[in-house]
This record gives structure tokens, sequence and C-alpha cells, in this order.
């Protein structure tokens, strides 16, 4: 019975089928031919475009989880050995907030109970029961989570034998939000060649048989990929119009093959530069902590090993006026202690800079500046036209520039002086360091900078102004001395505090 059916059914299709193809004019079988064949190809490369994105985008998702579970993981090892609960809710916290596709951080112990999470009313119910990671291998293990939002990969990293686990959850909403769009754009490029191609196919219907086919081969090249391919243009009429129409919608696609290609090459020449910088900040906040941990080391440390045996001394001493002496040295050694650690962390973070602003932390800085290089004259100088405060990222941006340049003036330049004009505007700041020291070839020394052989300074002002939407400019040549411009612009207008008067001018 079912089989009877089913024949009954093909051959009322069939019949159909061929009565539209002997009834229907010719002009309808062609416009319906192509624009079922481009619909079809338009089809079919979106729903491929849509698998090789999904493939590669869920795959570098996995491997970014799995990296951002690593660090997490290395660096809140020792945290968890000190029991520092307070600095693994600032790691959690850190992490979701400079991941934006990572939903949650769970650092576990050695017994699988929770230490510390980035959630501030509580972990969502079911959450832990997702997986033990006592049964899990020891080793970086990544399963699928179904949630509300959609699919969240979970990733377990281990943080050594006996220590716990990190466990993070990445969202793959924006990564279907990117290739959503990304369909959107295809469907809609398709629909568009799909109209042109009806337009085209209305002509070809009063074609004679060998311009058809011409234009069947033309078409065919195209659908092939060789948009170079044109048609023969021969007379005014109608199959010269259509000859013409066609050319120009094949020139159409390949300039926008080339453009697509273009865009693509600019995407990850962007991507690659971000890399870059990416590391550059790294290697840099990595110098800086070496360069901490040497001074703590050599000085800091030496001086309390000193204050610790003179104190000993100090207490099996006898004589009285020795006794005295002896205390005097060990205040002095405590002085020069608290004057190291007051300088260290006024070069982490001068608290004068949120405190009073920026001209009277860099009147400060460039105070101890010349007290320490006696040899140089600094000047400053500021035009001010703002009656308020910055906004802190561009405070920031403007010590940390001043504080490299100088310190590099005082490495490298032989200068014996230094200008510094600070101009201050509604629309923007500009800042300009000069010194009338040896200078140097700008092309090689940011060659160089680019490279990561030396010169990180320069380098790290660069992405600094870059970062705020600025400019550095550098002028410098050997023997004749080095000046740089910065321009920082300002998105809107200050903020104006009454009790505030960091900002007069002068």
């Amino acid at each position: 019975m079912f089989k009877r059916e089913l024949a009954r059914i093909k051959n009322i299709t069939s019949r159909t089928v061929l009565k539209i193809q002997e009834s229907a004019p010719l002009s309808v079988k062609i416009m319906g031919i192509v624009g079922l064949f481009i619909c079809l190809l338009g089809l079919t490369v979106i729903i491929d475009m849509r698998s090789y994105m999904t493939d590669i985008l869920d795959d570098q998702l996995k491997k970014r989880a799995v990296t951002i579970g690593n660090e997490v993981a290395s660096e809140s090892m020792n945290l968890i050995l000190v029991g520092d609960l307070i600095g693994l809710y600032e790691k959690t916290k850190t992490v979701s907030l400079h991941n934006e596709d990572v939903r949650y951080v769970l650092i576990l112990d050695e017994k699988g109970q929770l230490i510390a999470h980035n959630f501030g009313q509580g972990i969502p119910a079911g959450l832990l029961e997702l997986r033990h990671p006592e049964e899990t291998p020891d080793e970086e293990n990544v399963i699928e989570v179904d949630s509300e939002e959609g699919v969240i990969l979970d990733v377990l990293v281990p943080l050594g034998k006996n220590t716990g686990w990190v466990r993070i959850g990445m969202s793959e909403a924006s990564m279907n939000q990117t290739i959503n769009a990304l369909s959107v754009k295809l469907m809609v490029t398709t629909l568009g060649i799909t109209m042109l191609g009806l337009f085209g196919a209305f002509f070809m219907s009063h074609l004679l048989t060998r311009p058809i086919k011409r234009l069947v081969e033309a078409s065919g090249a195209v659908a092939d990929g060789d948009l170079s391919h044109r048609v023969d243009i021969q007379g005014r009429d109608e199959i010269g119009q259509l000859g013409r129409s066609f050319n120009g919608m094949a020139e159409s696609l390949e300039r926008y093959t080339q453009e697509r290609e273009a865009l693509l090459a600019e995407l990850m020449d962007k991507e690659q530069i971000r890399q870059q910088l990416l590391n550059k900040v790294i290697t840099a906040q990595e110098e800086e902590r070496k360069r901490i941990s040497r001074e703590l080391h050599d000085e800091t440390s030496q001086s309390i090993t000193s204050l610790i045996i003179g104190l000993k001394l100090l207490s099996q001493e006898t004589d009285l006026e020795q006794a005295r002496a002896k205390a005097e040295d060990l205040r002095t050694v405590a002085y020069l202690t608290l004057e190291d650690v007051h300088r260290l962390a006024v070069e982490l973070r001068p608290t004068i800079l949120d405190d009073m602003g920026l001209i009277a932390a860099l009147e400060r800085y460039i105070n101890e500046y010349k007290r320490q290089q006696a040899n140089l004259m600094v000047d400053l100088e500021v035009h001010n036209q703002v009656a308020g405060r910055l906004p802190s990222e561009i405070e920031t941006t403007l010590y940390r520039i001043v504080q490299e340049a100088l310190t590099n003036v005082a490495k490298y330049a032989q200068a014996r002086n230094v200008s510094i004009v600070l101009e201050i505007r509604p629309g923007g700041v500009n800042l300009i360091i000069e010194d009338d020291g040896v200078g140097f070839n700008v092309e090689q020394i940011l060659k160089e900078s680019s490279q990561g052989r030396q010169n990180l300074g320069l380098a790290g002002m660069l992405e600094r102004s870059t970062l705020l939407g600025g400019t550095l400019e550098i002028e410098s040549e050997p023997g004749q001395g080095t000046t740089l411009y910065v321009r920082l612009p300002l998105e809107s207008e200050v903020k104006h505090d009454p009790k505030d008067k960091s900002f007069t001018g002068r």
C-alpha cells in the first residue's frame, strides 16, 4: 500500500515538472535555473563557511581556555600554599575582568573543595557537581556544558600533585555572534548576486544559441573562480547590453573578492601587532618585577640583616656610650632602609599623582631627579587652560612618559639641559620633552625596538600614546639632541573639582 502511494506521488511530481517545462516561457526557465543555481551556491558557501569558522573558532577558544587555566594555575599555586585566600579571590576577579569570554573561575583544593571563585552572589546551583576533579586524569581536561546562554567550555587544570585544581568556564556566545553576523552578510551578498543573476537571465532569453553558449561558458568560468573572464561585446543591441552587464557583474565580483582578501590581510596584520604589543607589555612587567626584586634583595634585605645583627650586638653591649653610638648607627641604617622602600613605592605608583594631580607629581619627580642628577638642568613649563583634573589614564600616561624620557636622558643622552613643556587644552594635551644630548638615529632605534632587542622604553611610550588614541613623534639626529612630541586627545570635558588646585595655569 505504501509503495503504491509513493509511486503515485512520484508520477504526479514528474507530470507537474514536465508541464512546467513544456508550458513555461524560456525567460521563466532561465530565470528559475539561474536563481536556483546562485541560491544553492550561496547556501553551500554559507554552510561550508559556518562549519569551517565554527571548527576554527571553537579550537581557538579551547586553546585559549587551556592557556588561561594554565596561567591561573601557575599563579595560584603559591597563593594556595601560603593560604592567601584574598589573593586567590582577587586573581579570579582579575581573570574574569580581563577576559570577557570567561564566565567563571573556580579554584579547588586537593580534596575538590571550593577555595575561591569570581561570583559575587554565590555559585550557581549544580556548577560544582558537574565534574569531580579527583576522578579526572592529572592533565588539562575540557568538556562542553549546556547553559542558559549557550555552550560553555569547562576547563580543568591541575595545580600540581596534591595541591588542587583550577576550573575555567569559557562561553561560546561571542564566537556564535561572530559566525552569525558573517552568515547574515553572506546571505545579503548572495541575495544581491541572485538579483543580478535573475536580471541577466531575463535578457539571456532573447539571445541566439551561439551567444547563449558563449555566455554559459563565461558563467561557468566565473563559477569556477576565474573572475577575470569576460564576454566579447559585439554590437549595441540587447545581446551586447547583456554581454556588458555580465562583464560588469564579473568585475564587481572580482573587485569584491580583492577587497575581501585585502581586508583579511589587514585583519591578520592587526592581530599580529596586537600579539606583539601584548608580548612587550608582559616582558616589561616581568623586567620591572625583576628589578624591584633585585633592589629589595640587594639593598633592603641587606639593610634589614644589618639591623638584626646590630640589634643583637647592641643587646650584648655593656658600655653605655658605645651602646648609644651603635644605636645611632642602627637608626641611620633604618632611616636609609625606609628611604629605599619609599623610593620603590614612588617608582611603582606615586601617591601624589592620585592625591594632587599630574603637575604636582611632575614637579616632585623633577625635583628628586635634579637632586640625583646634579649635572643636569631640567626646566618644567606648564600652560594650563583647564580648570579641573584630567582623566586618570591620561595623567598616568603623561607621568610615565616623562619618567621614561628622563630615565633615557640620564642613561644615554649625555645632555646638560632638558626642557619639558606641558600644554593642557580643552580638546587635548600636548607634551614636549627636549634635550641637548648626543641624539640618535630614530629609524634604526625604532626598528630595533619593534624587534624587541632593546629600547623597550621608546616602544612603551609609543604604545601608551597609541592606546589613548594619541601620537608620539621623535625628532633626533646624532649630535643634535632629541625632541619628543606627545599629543593626547580629550574625548570629553574634564571634571571640575573646586577643591583641586593642581591645574593652576602658569
